[in-house]
């Protein structure tokens, strides 16, 4: 049986198995076209929301942009570098670090968007955060007990007014912080949070800090949210909610 390191493997050789054969048809493999990675401020990436307990915000995690002819896409991450990368390169990539798997995954959805096969590759800014998680009993159904991988506020607000929740968080600083009367906790009680609840809405920043594929191998439905997964959920087949990203 592969342990979880194999199957994150397997997850990211398809991501550039197919990001060589669109770059390949496309007559981009092997041109000389840079891709530039930074990390945003917190003002650039989010704006000025109505909420300042966004983890962008706090510090814990920053947003890497990188920029493919002009075309933006966007991860988050807790670790990062600024570097260029030609298009080449990310196929060659170990994938070993949080730093490399922002700048792929950064790049993947910028690369896509300027192909025109994907959207939602930015994120969304100032008041928007509430308008998404405001949407978002009305673009999915969800049933009663729900797992929320990755703390997100408002998420946490809106679906705790008529759902059982529990929410799992990777931050030692949200652990055992109880919000909407919900206690945040750690990462080792997941697989007894997986058995109790009906389905789990996941943050896309898994596909970035190795932990996917626990949550593409679950028997219940899962939806992973934000722009960090929009290229790879179209790649992989995946349900994605990202309702105010651009």
């Amino acid at each position: 049986m592969m342990d979880l390191n194999e199957m994150n493997n397997g997850i990211y050789s398809k991501l550039k198995d197919a990001l060589a054969h669109d770059l390949k048809t496309r007559d981009l493999l092997n041109e000389t076209v840079r891709i530039q990675c930074k990390a945003l401020s917190a003002r650039d990436a989010i704006g000025n929301p109505l909420h300042d307990d966004y983890p962008i915000i706090k510090g814990r995690e920053v947003i890497v942009e990188s920029d493919f002819r002009g075309v933006k896409g966007q991860a988050f991450t807790d670790s990062f570098e600024e570097r260029s990368y030609r298009a080449q390169d990310l196929l060659e990539m170990t994938m070993d670090s949080n730093e490399q798997r922002a700048s792929f995954v950064a790049s993947l959805n910028a690369i896509y968007r300027y192909l025109g096969l994907c959207e939602n590759t930015v994120h969304c800014k100032d008041e928007e955060p509430v308008d998404c998680a405001e949407y978002l009993l009305t673009e999915r159904f969800f049933p009663n007990k729900i797992l929320l991988i990755g703390f997100q506020p408002r998420f946490c607000e809106v679906l705790s007014r008529d759902h059982e929740l529990r929410i799992i968080d990777l931050d030692e600083n949200n652990i055992g912080h109880v919000v909407n009367r919900h206690m945040i906790e750690p990462e080792e009680n997941t697989e007894r949070a997986l058995d109790w609840c009906d389905m789990l809405f996941v943050t896309g920043s898994t596909l970035v800090n190795g932990t996917i594929n626990r949550f593409l191998q679950q028997p219940k439905p899962v939806i992973f949210y934000g722009v960090t997964i929009s290229a790879a959920s179209k790649i992989l087949g995946l349900n994605n909610y990202c309702a105010c990203g651009h």
